[in-house]
């Protein structure tokens, strides 16, 4: 994980914070700089243009008909104080976006910012004579500024997208009819009408229609789902098909889609390393070129005179102070990669989420419901002195309450309940072993091997493969019922893939017996294998893990959203799959996987190292180059020309490079 080293806003679901553990309240807000007031005429007014007419609005006309007035000007045969007066024109045209941008930063409590060294750049060029290199600097200088605009506005574009799927309305079906309401004053139990086209505004469950609904733009899902009577639906989603009617289970603060809107909004809030290191760099390093081109474009020609040739020297050092594209475009780029994860239906809490995952080496899978598909189904029954049906039926008495996949399916191998059977009192539901509840006056027992020794009570060992639930009446052995889970479609291919990403170790753990995880870890290649854990042995699992890795490598859990949260929060990076719908894993996981798409799991890993990589690659390009120019420009071996023209190819290139993150 990420180890901050700058303040974070505070966010209210559980970010991951410092190494090893995430600890509630971590977070503080970055403390405010005092604003420093200007005239009202060189700030931005309310509609978001600027008070001076046109300021700004084109900056690239302004920066294009100063180009064409330098080619013009280098044809026409001036002489004297003509020249500087003509090229002050093209000048001023390029400056104007400079200035006003300068102004609106020391407006910020930021004074020596890119734009007031530009302009004093440009102004010291200027002085010195050089007019083609004050007017060039300026011009390349706001093309670059404008590209890497695009590319911010391409990041903000995609929190718009999301903003746009919050609901505007809601229509709530009252006695008399219907009514168009705000949905933030509907309340679980109210029944709302959405009609064919409009999007979900509340979750809740269909309760009346039979629909098709599009889930992409929360989960990235492409296949519509088709929804019946009793179906949960959830907010965000698009009703395709026909009108419906639902019943509301969540209020709007705690809906889908207001969740997942504001962790899109607040991720790019927290910092990576990467970040970090770049702005501690642009805090010294600009200062320092800055102080160095004053003594050199000052003191230094106070004794030895030529003021011409030390001011030309200065201003390529206040060239080569800006920092290339804004700290080397390295905000840029996790703001990319954070969008085009949303894209996929991934969500991530914070840029340090992403960067804790590209140095991750060892990635630890929950069995069910991530590497298997958690939809459990009895196959088979061996009952003990009892009929089949009567083995059945016990089971599901005692696991009537029971939330765990196994439950649901030896509910529903049972059938509809005979009404004669009495309803369990008194469960207890040990997570990893099984339950204990008495129906009627008999205590029954429901649960793997050492669930029932536990209770002195002697298990038949399993015929055949799959996991065995074993029953007992009164202390008296009952039988066995087998359950299998199917492996998910793809999950040797997603892990398969992992490994070429750079994941270095594969470990599973299952609550299952040795005898059913092992050949699925074997069949998947899995480098380690854990069975027959309790959750709480899975939490001590991962804290193994964590106290003996690296110490700059970090780990990641991957698993089912609702089951797995405890045991997330102790890795590094916590993954939750299938996250639509679930708030356990809204408020655990560090990544949401709204679907159970396995293969996004190595595809996020892939998105998160080309971003680290390209990060890397800026980060130690542009402070090499900038440190090689310096010195160069310090000696008097780079031309203002050179360093203008190096400067904007060193800047466009950095931007260019974050394009390669797809």
């Amino acid at each position: 994980m990420a180890k901050h080293l700058a303040p974070k806003p505070k966010h209210e679901l559980n970010f991951i914070k410092k190494n090893p553990k995430r600890e509630s309240g971590q977070r503080t807000p970055a403390p405010e700089r005092k604003a420093f007031k200007l005239p009202a005429f060189l700030t931005r007014s309310r509609d978001g243009g600027r008070s001076l007419p046109g300021l700004g609005r084109h900056p690239l006309v302004f920066a294009g008909i100063a180009g064409v007035l330098l080619i013009v000007l280098h044809f026409l045969p001036l002489e004297g104080w003509m020249v500087p007066a003509a090229y002050a024109v093209p000048v001023i045209l390029a400056a104007i976006e400079h200035i006003v941008n300068a102004m609106e930063e020391i407006r910020a409590g930021r004074f020596l910012n890119d734009a007031l060294i530009t302009v004093a750049a440009a102004l010291l060029l200027f002085a010195a004579a050089l007019f083609n290199e004050a007017v060039l600097l300026l011009v390349l200088t706001t093309l670059v500024s404008h590209f890497e605009k695009r590319l911010s506005e391409r990041g903000d574009a995609e929190q718009a997208r999301m903003a746009e799927i919050l609901p505007r309305y809601a229509v709530r079906v009252t006695e008399t009819g219907t009514e168009r309401v705000d949905p933030e004053t509907v309340v679980p139990g109210d029944i709302l009408q959405v009609a064919a086209g409009e999007r979900i505004p509340l979750d809740g469950v269909v309760i009346e229609g039979i629909t098709t609904i599009d889930t992409a733009a929360v989960s990235g899902q492409r296949s519509p789902w088709a929804v019946n009577t009793g179906y949960k639906v959830y907010s965000g989603c698009r009703n395709l098909t026909s009108d419906i009617r639902i019943r509301v289970s969540r209020p709007y603060d705690r809906s889908t889609v207001k969740k997942i809107v504001h962790i899109a909004e607040t991720a790019p809030d927290f910092d990576s390393e990467q970040e970090v290191l770049a702005a501690r760099f642009r805090r010294y390093y600009t200062p320092a070129v800055a102080l160095l081109a004053l003594v050199i474009g000052v003191a230094v020609p106070a004794f030895r005179g030529s003021w011409l040739s030390w001011l030309s020297r200065a201003a390529v050092l206040l060239i080569l102070g800006r920092t290339a594209a804004d700290a080397f475009a390295i905000p840029l780029i996790y703001r990319r990669a954070l969008s085009l994860a949303s894209g996929m239906g991934v969500f991530i809490k914070g840029k340090d989420c992403l960067e804790a995952m590209a140095r991750t080496e060892t990635v630890i899978f929950d069995k069910t419901g991530t590497i298997t598909e958690g939809r459990y189904a009895v196959t088979d029954a061996f009952p003990v002195k009892m009929s089949e049906k009567q083995l059945l039926t016990i089971a599901a008495a005692a696991e009537s309450f029971s939330r765990h996949p196994i439950a649901a399916a030896i509910r529903e191998a049972a059938g509809n309940p005979d009404e004669r059977m009495v309803k369990a009192v008194k469960i207890k539901e040990v997570p990893g072993r099984g339950v204990s509840a008495f129906v009627g006056k008999r205590q029954v027992y429901v649960g793997n091997a050492a669930h029932l020794e536990e209770h002195g009570i002697r298990c038949n060992i399993p015929s055949r493969p799959g996991t065995a639930i074993h029953v007992a009446v009164d202390e008296h052995y009952c039988g066995y019922l087998l359950v299998t889970d199917k492996v998910r479609r793809r999950a040797f291919d997603a892990l398969e893939t992992l490994r070429v990403n750079g994941i270095k170790k594969l470990v599973l753990l299952s609550g299952d017996v040795i005898s059913v995880a092992r050949p699925i870890a074997s069949r998947l290649n899995f480098d380690m294998l854990r069975a027959e854990l309790r959750p709480e042995e899975k939490v001590k699992a991962v804290d193994y893990l964590m106290k003996n890795k690296g110490q700059r490598s970090a780990i990641a859990f991957v698993g089912e959203g609702e089951n797995s949260g405890r045991i997330m929060t102790g890795a590094d990076v916590g993954v939750a799959m299938g996250s639509l719908g679930s708030d356990q894993a809204l408020i655990s996981g560090d990544v949401m996987i709204m679907d159970r798409d396995i293969f996004k799991v190595p595809k996020i890993f892939g998105l998160s190292r080309a971003a680290y990589r390209v990060a890397t690659e800026n980060f130690a390009l542009g402070t090499g180059v900038s440190a090689l120019l310096v010195l160069l420009s310090a000696l008097g071996v780079l031309s203002p020309l050179a360093a203008v023209i190096v400067d904007f190819i060193l800047s466009a290139g950095l931007l260019a490079n974050t394009l390669r993150i797809k």
